[in-house]
């Protein structure tokens, strides 16, 4: 996320002059150990299974999945209900294992993605 300083502010030690562009990385804030845990870097859906606040260590405006703003994703609201009916729909018809040749190795760009893939096995129920 990208925003203009509309005039000369001083933040902690630093002077941040007007017209100076800020990027607030979406990366750090989602895997800041301080707020989501030690295992920041392990994949763990459930830890938001008791609700945002407590994944969070009460601290939700660290979780921005879509942006913010004017400028939010236009999924915001349309992906996660397109994604309970895919995962539905995949969970009624098969199941699936990780290929045996799978390794698991993050690339950290601006969003997070798997360097080769994943490989996953699927058997029609």
């Amino acid at each position: 996320m990208m925003r203009k300083v509309d005039k000369e502010v001083q933040l902690g030690k630093f002077r941040v002059p007007a017209n100076t562009n800020i990027i607030i990385s979406y990366l750090s804030l989602h895997h800041d150990p301080k707020i989501w845990g030690e295992d920041v870097h392990h994949f763990k859906p459930d830890r938001f299974s008791q609700g945002l606040a407590k994944a969070t260590n009460n601290v939700q405006s660290v979780h921005i999945p879509f942006g913010m703003g004017a400028r939010i994703c236009a999924g915001y609201n349309f992906a996660p209900i397109l994604t309970k009916i895919a995962l539905s729909m995949i969970l009624q018809r098969y199941a699936f294992t990780l290929s045996p040749a799978y390794v698991h190795s993050p690339i950290y760009a601006f969003t997070i993605r798997p360097q080769f893939g994943v490989q996953v096995i699927f058997q029609a129920l």
